[in-house]
């Protein structure tokens, strides 16, 4: 009988009665949220009189269930009772994003997974606002204004670019770009998209307008670029599928019309990853992969921040104090100086960073996994939403 659990601080103590059985092997504590699809054993006991075991690692989430297995000589399994912890206070949104967009002007959260599912999510009342199931595998998305109207553009692997209502999440229309696209820009009423037509210059500049072909480019296919901060238009480009990760910058005119082109002269000697991805305040530099590697804007590479050995998920800047934020796999934001790369401080989470989003209230907007982060995505647990100075 597993007995009403006792929290003390960010951890839960587990005790329950001593099962009298000669053909006992262990005892198996396990733990499910309620987004985990099955029960996880966290911890075996062996001797069947030690009957207690305390949880360091509770999920930042509002239910945690609890279970104890005891495992016998011939097979059979004995199960205690499912005691629940509860939290209410912890909110969380059911969802496994591969990525996160910030609107800071209504405060607003973008979740994108990969299955097609987009989530707009109010910081206000802490809720989803509205959500769509596009149907399809999506990209990498970008919204701009058209018309007067803010507009989402969004990838699919059908080989279109899909347009919708930001504030509805309604289709306002349609773009074939004729291969499965993996990321779009939005700029100047252009839309730079990449597709996979590796042989067929895969980088293409459509017309938001008329919906037309205006130029295409590129290197490799189905990549991930971002337009250079205070450009019109200039794209830093990573690679999603090729190996050893890849670089290219490419510049195009007011009209779309290409202009240049610079390769990667490293080719997989430094650090790279497209999922983590962001430009300095002053778009001199960029921050990448989980070394938080830092590269010049001409691609060439600089250094790696002291990180001993913490894996970097996600990094924002606080241009005022000249500040690198720098989220974890272990419940932390590191923060380091602009400029020497110095440590400055650790900050502890509840939950593991996944996103972090300068506030215009001050601090940051940390978006944050229940469960441990993998290389790709956040665990099915869900995301919280933390706030850190």
């Amino acid at each position: 009988m597993l007995s009403e659990v006792k929290a003390a601080g960010d951890s839960v103590k587990l005790q329950w009665t001593r099962l009298d059985n000669s053909n006992f092997v262990n005892y198996s504590v396990t733990r499910r949220t309620l987004d985990d699809t099955y029960a996880t054993s966290i911890h075996r006991q062996f001797n069947n009189s030690a009957v207690a075991f305390v949880d360091n690692t509770v999920p930042y989430t509002a239910t945690v269930d609890y279970q104890v297995v005891a495992q016998l000589t011939n097979g059979q399994t004995v199960y205690s009772n499912i005691v629940s912890y509860q939290r209410p206070n912890i909110r969380t949104v059911a969802v496994a994003p591969f990525d996160v967009q910030f609107q800071p002007t209504g405060r607003l959260l973008y979740f994108f997974e990969q299955s097609g599912k987009i989530l707009k999510y109010d910081l206000a009342s802490e809720r989803v606002l509205t959500s769509l199931a596009t149907g399809a595998t999506i990209g990498y998305s970008d919204f701009a204004t058209y018309g007067g109207h803010e507009e989402l553009y969004v990838p699919r692997n059908d080989g279109w670019v899909f347009i919708y209502d930001a504030a509805t999440l309604t289709k306002i229309d349609q773009l074939s770009v004729g291969s499965a696209a993996s990321c779009v820009v939005a700029n100047n009423g252009l839309l730079f998209v990449s597709n996979s037509a590796w042989t067929n210059r895969p980088l293409k500049v459509y017309n938001r307008a008329t919906k037309q072909l205006v130029a295409e480019t590129g290197d490799f296919d189905r990549t991930r670029f971002k337009r250079i901060p205070n450009t019109n238009t200039e794209l830093l480009e990573i690679t999603l599928n090729i190996g050893p990760t890849d670089q290219n910058y490419y510049s195009f005119g007011p009209t779309g019309t290409f202009q240049g082109f610079s390769n990667d002269t490293y080719h997989g000697d430094h650090p790279l990853d497209a999922t983590i991805f962001e430009f300095f305040p002053g778009a001199d530099r960029y921050i990448t992969s989980t070394y938080g590697a830092i590269y010049r804007r001409n691609m060439i590479y600089e250094t790696t921040l002291p990180r001993g050995n913490k894996e970097f998920t996600t990094f924002g800047f606080d241009a005022g104090a000249q500040l690198i934020y720098a989220g974890t796999r272990t419940r932390s934001v590191e923060v380091y100086t602009m400029n020497g790369y110095s440590h400055s401080r650790t900050i502890p989470t509840k939950a593991y960073p996944y996103r972090l989003f300068k506030d215009p209230n001050g601090g940051f907007i940390c978006v944050s996994s229940v469960g441990a982060l993998g290389p790709y995505a956040p665990a099915a647990a869900g995301i919280t939403i933390e706030y850190i100075k």
